[in-house]
């Protein structure tokens, strides 16, 4: 007799005999079964709104001091066998161990491993004093088309025998070296590595995972397992490696062999340190046998080598659908007050979430720099998360101090905050690079489980050469930026900036200098100064520099004075860049000395050439303009005349 298709048989402490199955098999598969459980974090680092209501939680869940990750089963007395991706080896947890709990609630220790293959999945170890009292016996050529049970914990709520058909073999999916085992018995989360059993209650195979297009499952022949060398860990995977930002991917095969009986921890580390270790020489390849065509080399990448955007919310670089380089923002972002003018800006971009953080002016920008609680509480207020309890969800107010904090500098030289936070309760990190700038920080975060961290900071690092931003701040958060001399990029010691409340205000690089007095614009504590920083090829090589300066008298109001660098078009690039450089070059509108009216400001423009005779503008290599703004309607002789009242402080050093 047998249960009808899809039945279920829940097994306690003291399971009663089933007619599906013998009793001698029932008690076999009490006693050899064993859920594989990890210890509840006992710290957790966050703070909330209001204390966790854990009495919504189901009792089990509530008082269990473990989490239960999968299933495991006994093929000999010292022998126990598992799915070796339940045991996460190789990659990095804020978990304390992996054990094995009986049915009796005991748990154990994971003593030696003996076997594993992460390719076939599958893992063979002892325990730390326990031998089974009773295992399963083995059938190693089983039928299709025969009643087969899969044994699991499943959904870490016991373990459970639900009964199907062993339908079909399939190749691997690779090189076809074995054959998967195919069956209809319904698996759940937890159910990996139980094992799939034929009628007469004999184990054929390790469950390991559902089908992605059918609703079948697989299993792991134990044919697979017997014949396996003893006392060999085998590493072999086929990995991908692909940035955000680009379309390029690099594959690679790692290929390792591994010589146990080790411990459980010993060979955890290292297969981390494998992992890690192929994982960058992946990242490694794929830019360098990709250099030529990514940004900044390469044709696609001429467009925004010509081009300045104003990015007080950052960008990042990446490649178009249509192969050229460009500054992308996020699809739809959002914003936050956090009270005495700070504000939260931020949006998602493809795997990371870019910000802005504006810190609010009561907090002092050496502490904000420094404190790392202080930085996230304000990353929480403005972006609220969540902790959920039962049918609750409960806010968190913090997430303490950083657990790991350096400066990483990326290959233009600047220095990034890199901060990492633990979520215990998730086995997942936070990890945010930011880049210090006038008032705050831009950056970029993300979160991801603790295995998994590793490579998402690997992809943070070279993704941030590719981070775009502008600089922006009043004058009073110049004045404390520019005293963080620890914080700066080595660019800004190229650059002299210095100003006196109402009275002047100087700015002088390798590039240009310009000055004025608050006669002819106003010079506050609010008074504006705006550098957007580009990327243009120099000296047979990239830089990261300023090519567009904003003098502004307030950051309320439009008047302004706007110093741009403007790069003459390479012969490829679209006829609207060359156009644009025909009007600069030309001395046409808006670069003619007229002013007009344009959403409420009178703009007036014009270039700066310094010594280049007028015929030889066309072909000159760059030019600067400069273009003056002021808020409402004004005659052409006072625009005028405030224009060249600035000009004639205004030098150009390089041409």
């Amino acid at each position: 007799m047998s249960l009808a298709a899809g039945a279920v048989l829940l097994l306690g402490a003291a399971a009663a005999p089933a007619a599906t199955v013998s009793s001698a098999t029932l008690e076999t598969i009490n006693a050899a079964t064993f859920e594989v459980v990890v210890p509840k974090p006992e710290k957790d680092s966050l703070s909330y709104e209001k204390p966790l209501p854990l009495d919504l939680l189901p009792y089990t869940e509530r008082t269990d001091k473990y989490h239960s990750v999968g299933t495991a089963f006994a093929i000999g007395p010292d022998r126990f066998v598992s799915a070796a991706h339940v045991m996460n080896l190789g990659l990095k947890t804020q978990y304390r161990g992996v054990y094995l709990r009986d049915r009796d609630g005991k748990v154990y220790g994971i003593d030696k491993i003996i076997k594993y293959s992460d390719r076939r999945d599958f893992i063979v170890f002892s325990l730390k004093g326990k031998t089974a009292g009773r295992s399963f016996p083995i059938e190693a050529s089983p039928r299709q088309n025969e009643e087969v049970y899969a044994v699991g914990n499943a959904l870490g709520e016991g373990v459970v025998i639900r009964d199907g058909l062993y339908t079909s073999s399939t190749p691997e999916e690779r090189e076809g070296k074995w054959k998967w085992i195919r069956f209809s018995a319904a698996a759940s989360p937890g159910n990996s590595g139980g094992p799939l059993l034929n009628k007469d209650g004999k184990a054929i195979g390790i469950v390991l995972r559902k089908s992605e297009n059918e609703n079948l499952n697989y299993a792991l022949p134990i044919s697979e397992v017997l014949g396996a060398k003893d006392n060999l860990a085998v590493v072999d995977q086929k990995i991908g490696y692909q940035l955000d930002n680009m379309d390029m991917t690099k594959m690679g095969l790692l290929q390792k062999e591994i010589p146990l009986p080790k411990a459980f921890d010993e060979l955890h580390q290292e297969l981390v340190k494998t992992m890690d270790q192929h994982s960058d020489k992946l990242l490694k390849e794929l830019l360098d046998e990709n250099k030529a065509n990514i940004f900044p080399s390469g044709k696609g990448a001429t467009t925004l080598l010509h081009s300045v955007y104003s990015s007080v919310f950052p960008r990042l670089i990446a490649k178009g659908q249509d192969g050229n380089w460009d500054a992308f923002v996020p699809g739809k972002t959002n914003d936050a007050e956090l009270g005495a003018n700070g504000r939260l800006s931020y949006g998602g971009l493809w795997h990371s979430l870019v910000l802005y953080l504006r810190k609010p002016d009561d907090v002092p920008l050496d502490r904000f720099y420094k404190d790392s609680k202080l930085f996230m509480d304000l990353m929480l207020k403005g972006m609220p998360a969540t902790r959920n309890v039962g049918p609750e969800k409960i806010k968190i107010t913090s997430l303490g101090k950083a657990e790991e904090e350096y400066v990483f500098t990326d290959s233009y030289k600047r220095r990034w905050t890199v901060r990492i936070w633990p979520i215990e309760y998730l086995d997942s990190k936070v990890v945010i690079f930011a880049l210090p700038v006038p008032g705050g920080y831009a950056g970029f975060m993300r979160s991801a489980s603790s295995g998994m961290i590793s490579s998402h900071i690997a992809d943070m690092k070279a993704l941030s050469d590719f981070f775009y931003v502008t600089y922006y701040g009043t004058l009073n958060q110049w004045r404390e930026y520019l005293a963080m001399k620890e914080q700066l990029p080595p660019v800004f010691a190229t650059i002299k900036f210095s100003f006196d409340y109402g009275k002047s205000l100087r700015f002088e690089s390798r590039r240009l200098s310009f000055a004025y007095d608050s006669g002819l614009m106003k010079i506050t504590k609010s008074s504006e100064l705006q550098l957007d920083f580009a990327y243009f090829n120099e000296n047979a090589g990239t830089v990261w520099d300023v090519a567009r300066i904003i003098a502004g008298e307030d950051e309320n109001t439009g008047t302004a004075f706007v110093m741009a660098r403007n790069t003459r078009p390479a012969a490829e690039m679209d006829n609207k860049y060359k156009g644009r450089w025909d009007n600069i070059s030309g001395r046409r509108h808006p670069f003619n000395s007229s002013a007009y009216f344009e959403d409420k400001m009178t703009v007036i423009g014009a270039v700066h050439a310094g010594g280049i005779a007028p015929e030889r503008l066309a072909s000159a290599p760059l030019l600067y303009t400069v273009v003056y703004s002021m808020d409402g309607n004004h005659e052409q002789n006072k625009m005028a005349s405030g224009l060249a009242a600035f000009t004639r402080n205004f030098k150009v050093f390089e041409y």
